[in-house]
């Protein structure tokens, strides 16, 4: 897959937003520097997915990442950051017993239109 043409310079996932959704607050510049990787990445990815066309056409001119596209790569970038604490997928153990990282997560895949959220194509 390749980058759709035209996309807004930036995003749409933002350093800023991560730490936000994360409730960081203070200023860690070695955590930040690990954020910023997933960052990167996420964006890098969802500039590929066909929802990133909507960038073209939401805030144009200039275009602009709609909300949706926005919070789902927020969101698949903090699952992303817990999953580095929980490789095995174990998150926490509780008195009811182990509490997992979920695998796939239905909400990202509806904003992001992936997985079985797909739109049909023609061609």
């Amino acid at each position: 897959m390749t980058e759709v043409p035209g996309l807004p310079a930036t995003g749409p996932v933002t350093l800023t937003g991560v730490k936000a959704e994360l409730a960081y607050t203070s200023v860690d510049a070695a955590r930040d520097a690990r954020l910023q990787t997933r960052v990167d990445a996420v964006n890098s990815w969802v500039r590929q997915l066909p929802v990133a066309s909507e960038a073209l056409t939401y805030g144009a001119p200039p275009p602009a990442w709609p909300p949706h596209v926005s919070l789902g790569a927020t969101m698949l970038c903090t699952r992303l950051w817990r999953r580095k604490d929980s490789p095995s997928g174990v998150e926490a153990f509780t008195d009811a017993g182990a509490v997992y990282v979920s695998r796939n997560d239905p909400d990202v895949a509806q904003l992001l239109s992936i997985g079985s959220f797909t739109g049909p194509v023609v061609g």
